[in-house]
Order: C-alpha cells, then structure tokens, then sequence
C-alpha cells in the first residue's frame, strides 16, 4: 500500500465474547446452517431460512463475506442493516479465515489480543499479577507518548495517544481491573462507572449476572471519541463486549425469534443455542450501531477497527458437552479476526493463525501506512521483531528452515488441557496437562466439526491410533506436536518469570 494513501490515526479494537467464526458473518450452506436445519422439517425452510438472512447484516459487511441466502425456488434472500457503510466494494481491509483463539479462557484471550503474547497454561488470570514479557499494545502506545516533543498542530503523527477500555458489565472478576491497568488503560468505563453516571440508575436493566447491554456504552464512548478529537489526540479504543456470553440475555425491548426446529429432540433442547443465536443477532446489530456513530462523529476513514472471537461457544448440538470448560472441542477455538479500514483493499486470508498476530499486525499497518512520527516508526520497526505472532499482511510462513508454525490453545480454566495445531497441516491434537486426562486428534480438513475424534487415554495408544487411521505422517506429526507442547509449557513459566511447583501441572510426561 502506497505511504499515504491510507492514514491510521485512531485504532479500535473490538473484542468479541463467545463469537464463533461460522457467525461472523452466518452463511447459507454452512455445516453450522445444515446443523440448524436439520432441526426443521423440510416445509419449515425457507420459513427458517428468511429468518437466519438476517442474523449477521453488519458482519456481512465488515467482512465482505456474503451470506448467500436462496429460498427454495432460488431467489435471494437479503438482509438490510441500518448502518449505512458508504465503503467502496473492492475495499474495507482483511479478513482471517481459519484463526484460532489461544485460549477458551476470556481473560487469558484477552492478554494474548493486546499484548501478542501466548497465555499462561495455569487457571485462573495469573497473568493479571505477572511481568508480562512483552509489552501490551496500550504500553507501546505510551512509549509513543513519551517520544513525544510538543505536537505540532499540522501534523497529526505528533498527538498523544489516549487509551480507554469500555465494557458494559463489571471489572472485579479475577483482577481484570488490575490487569487493565498494568497494561496502560488511563480511561476505564465499566459497569460500577455506569451506574455512578447513569442520570437514572434504577432505569440501568441488568441483562445478565454481570452486567448491561452494550448500548448503555454509547454516550461514554461518543464522548470519549468527541473530547480526544477536540483536543486533538490519536485514540486506542478497546471494547470487550458480553451479551453473547452465557446466559445470553438480551434486553427486555428485543424481539426474540425461534430459529431451532424441533428434531433431533423436542424444541427445549435447543433452548440454550437458540438463547446464543438471538443473542448474536443482537449484538451485530450492535455493532452496526457502533460503526454508525464512528461514521457520523467523522472518524471512520482514519481509524482501524479490529474485530477478534475472545473464544467460540460448544453446545449439545456441536458435541457431548457444551460451554468452555475443559472442552477442547474445536467450535470453542475457531473465531473471526477482522482488520476493517475503508481505504484498505479487501482481501481474505486462509490461514491457521492466531490472535497473538493481531498486534503485530496493527504495528505494521502503522508502520506500512505511514501513520507513526519519525521517532514512533523507529520504535514500532525494532518492536515488532521482537513477538512471537506473524503480520497477517506478509505472506504467512506456515514453516521455516524445517520448523513449522505451532500454534497453542489453553483450554479453560487454563491448567488442565491444551490444543495444538500447525499452519501447515490440518491436524489438531488436545492433550491433558494433568496426570489423568483424555488424548483427542482429528483431521480438521476431513473432519471440520470434530464430529468423529479420535480419542486414547494413553498417549501411546493415541499413536497407534492415529497411524492406522490417519496414517504414518499424522502419527509422526502428532509425536512432535506432544513433545513441541511439553516445551512450550516449560517456556511459559520462563517468560511469564514464575515456575510453581511440579504439582500445580501435574504429570506432563
């Protein structure tokens, strides 16, 4: 991209609870469509089918993936959405197909998002109260701040960055209020500010057990937006939101839809993911209403807007257990990564990759575009050498010089399973990081829902497994991938400065 062409002067970064990438955007034809139809009678579907158009319009066009809905006679199905996105057709950035999250764990997800580094394999947010050894994204940010000499009012290269975080539920679960902190978040908006704020607090409808809605966030963030342009400052916006987190409530006033049938089991045991899917809706919507306002404030065509799954979301329908915990099922690891700017070509990317890339993506946008001071660009280009993650605006090395690129998934509470995958083949192994614990391989190529694992409480056995199914290559991939795992964790508790004892792993061996 031409220098200059594209200017990135605001970033925001918007990370998605429980988002799965099949609904980012939901398309017809997808083995998570056949899943739901599967529950209808064939008289049902096109009835179902008008209904599932219109449940991800904004993702559609933050994406630029269609969601290609036909009724049964062939004609389109179409979606409408209130933002009225002026982006020419052949841009708004890159979209990652494919990515993995490092962890089922929100917290530890959210370490890896904005400080491109791999979470810690022990429970609980341990990484709230650690060095973490690389700076986060919000520090760097700060560093920029202190290379700073008096701006010059022409150049807006030379502002100061400002650096808010905004949920709409409580920070005070397992130290997040301090983990933002530690990272460099100088402006927090969270549910106990809300209510402080809020001109009608008895007015504020909880949603769920930890907190609101996400719109009650719109005249803190319209202002936050407001105040940092009038004075001039660059902004880094970082949003967690939560409606589609378990119990997947929604706010009184929304109209919730039935979009499980009744096969495979009467209507009620699809209760929970049809909870999930209305849910979803409501919070594309949201979206799009959050998109609307960068528009209308006028920051749109220089801000980069950053979309990441925090983790998926397992349900009966997807395998034998639902929610993250020690569920290592693969619709609890796949989620979207997007890069939306208006003046970036669109391109969309087939790659095993995680969201420990997305800073040093967003460092080489800032580098590639031109959008850092003399100073900044020298910093961030000594920087970004430095994190383990690979810019999703290279051609992605799925190897190099024999090793591949392993990627590491901490399944929820963090110390008890791990996943590991690698770019260059579609083989996935979960392991126990305990002493008693199940072995899973499968083939995500052939077997992209991980409906038929492959399964051996010993690793051993798992082996033989695997080489008389899958064949010798697998089997001998999936030797290296427990040995590269065994490593991995013991170069955790190096970086992370902290071995705890033996027994707080259990038996890797």
């Amino acid at each position: 991209m031409a220098e200059g062409s594209v200017a990135i002067r605001h970033i925001v970064l918007i990370q998605m609870e429980s988002m799965r990438q099949e609904l980012f955007p939901f398309q017809y034809g997808s083995d998570f469509h056949r899943l739901i139809t599967a529950t209808h009678d064939t008289p049902d579907l096109d009835h179902i089918n008008g209904r599932l158009a219109s449940l991800t319009p904004n993702s559609e066009i933050l994406t630029g993936r269609k969601s290609g809905f036909v009724s049964s006679n062939g004609d389109p199905l179409r979606s409408s959405s209130k933002w009225n996105d002026t982006t020419a057709p052949t841009f708004g950035g890159l979209t990652v197909v494919g990515a993995h999250t490092t962890s089922s764990v929100s917290f530890k997800s959210t370490a890896a998002i904005h400080c491109g580094l791999w979470p810690m394999p022990v429970d609980m947010f341990e990484e709230a109260d650690l060095t973490n050894y690389q700076p986060c994204l919000p520090q760097i940010l700060g560093l920029f701040n202190e290379l700073k000499e008096p701006a010059s009012a022409a150049d807006w290269r030379s502002y100061q960055w400002n650096r808010a975080f905004f949920q709409s539920i409580t920070d005070e679960y397992d130290r997040q209020a301090k983990f933002n902190a530690k990272i460099g978040f100088t402006h927090v908006v969270s549910k106990s500010h809300i209510k402080k704020t809020f001109l009608d607090p008895e007015g504020l409808e909880e949603i769920n057990y930890f907190g609101y809605a996400e719109t009650v966030l719109k005249p803190h963030i319209r202002d936050f937006v407001i105040n940092a342009t009038k004075n001039e400052q660059r902004m880094f916006l970082s949003h967690f939101t939560s409606t589609t987190h378990h119990p997947w409530g929604t706010p009184s006033g929304f109209d919730t839809v039935g979009y499980m049938g009744r096969g495979h089991g009467l209507t009620q045991s699809h209760q929970d993911m049809n909870k999930y899917l209305n849910a979803v809706r409501w919070h594309d919507a949201w979206l799009g209403e959050l998109m609307q306002l960068f528009d209308d404030l006028g920051i749109s065509e220089e801000t980069l807007v950053v979309f990441v799954g925090d983790h998926g979301q397992a349900f009966k329908e997807d395998c034998s257990k639902s929610g993250t915990y020690e569920n290592s099922h693969i619709s609890n690891f796949r989620v979207p990564i997007v890069f939306r700017h208006p003046k970036l070509p669109r391109v969309e990317l087939s790659v095993q990759a995680t969201s420990i890339s997305i800073l040093p993506t967003i460092l080489d946008l800032l580098i590639s575009t031109g959008s850092l001071n003399e100073k900044d660009m020298s910093a961030a280009k000594d920087l970004i050498q430095e994190y383990e993650g690979q810019s999703l605006i290279r051609s992605y090395k799925s190897e190099s010089g024999g090793r591949r690129a392993w990627n590491f998934g901490v399944v929820n509470p963090g110390g008890r399973m791990l996943v590991v995958t690698s770019a260059d083949t579609p083989w996935r192994l979960a392991l126990p990081l305990l002493s008693e614990g199940e072995y899973v391989f499968t083939n995500l190529e052939e077997d992209p829902l991980e409906t038929n694992p492959l399964k051996h409480w010993a690793l051993e056995g798992l082996l033989s497994g695997i080489g008389r199914r899958f064949g010798k290559s697998a089997a001998k991939w999936a030797a290296e991938a427990h040995t590269v795992a065994l490593w991995w964790v013991e170069e955790r508790r190096r970086l992370w400065t902290v071995i705890p004892d033996a027994d707080d792993y259990g038996s890797l061996g």
